[in-house]
């Protein structure tokens, strides 16, 4: 049975979405791909890095992304899609082809990143590279950024990195028992220190999010924030 909002989607659709086509699919790494969607309605767009857009899936709603980029002349953006569990967002990832269609929604403002002064930290984990790479090209020429990640391969999530340009960020393998939260709290602290006045930039798994911020807290690290969770264990769907 549908889903209240995937109904709700389905009705507005036709006012309030996107069409496009994907022109382009790469695959990455077995869990990771890129897409380049393209479409007429894609023009004339205003975007700002950190900006979100919200892919319509008939029956489950929509799942939300952050485009790699947007070419407001071409009528294209980008998205790197992470092919984790059997999420509908996965599955659609997993099997979208050259030619297939595609709406969402958005651009809209998400995490604002352009109004950020000084140097930059950022944790995240798999679904925020998009966004770090994002905060990269923004920031070009300006230096200061600095990300911390944790995912579940090193090794691949490395490999997408590098097709990035992020190869100098730290990346900090999962534990089931959050043994890694300390190390990555200690990299997060050193980073800051090493960084008078820097922003800390905190998005991806909303239970690490909330750790790393009551261990940072405790330990006197004090720094402006901006928090974006992308997902939360147990909850799909998650804005």
């Amino acid at each position: 049975m549908a889903s209240g909002k995937a109904i709700l989607g389905g009705m507005l659709g036709r006012f309030l979405f996107r069409d496009a086509t994907v022109e382009q699919v790469r695959d990455l790494t077995p869990h990771f791909r890129w897409l380049e969607l393209a479409g007429a309605g894609l023009r004339d767009i205003s975007w700002s890095a950190g900006d979100k857009v919200q892919v319509y899936f008939p029956r489950v709603g929509m799942r939300t992304y952050t485009p790699l980029a947007w070419d407001a002349v071409r009528g294209t953006t980008q998205l790197l899609v992470y092919l984790h569990g059997d999420s509908p967002g996965a599955e659609w990832g997993r099997n979208v082809r050259v030619g297939d269609r595609c709406q969402f929604m958005g651009p809209r403002g998400s995490l604002s990143l352009t109004a950020l002064q000084g140097p930059v930290v950022l944790f995240g984990d798999e679904t925020s590279f998009a966004v770090a790479h994002a905060l990269r090209n923004l920031r070009a020429g300006v230096g200061g950024v600095e990300q911390v990640f944790e995912v579940s391969s090193r090794e691949e999530s490395e490999a997408v990195l590098r097709e990035f340009h992020l190869s100098g960020s730290a990346v900090i393998e999962r534990t089931p028992d959050e043994a890694h939260l300390p190390a990555v709290a200690e990299r997060l602290r050193t980073a800051l220190e090493q960084r008078p006045g820097a922003s800390l930039v905190m998005t991806g798994r909303a239970q690490a999010i909330q750790a790393l911020r009551s261990r940072l807290r405790a330990d006197g690290v004090g720094a402006a924030q901006k928090v974006k969770a992308y997902w939360s264990e147990g909850k799909r769907g998650l804005d």
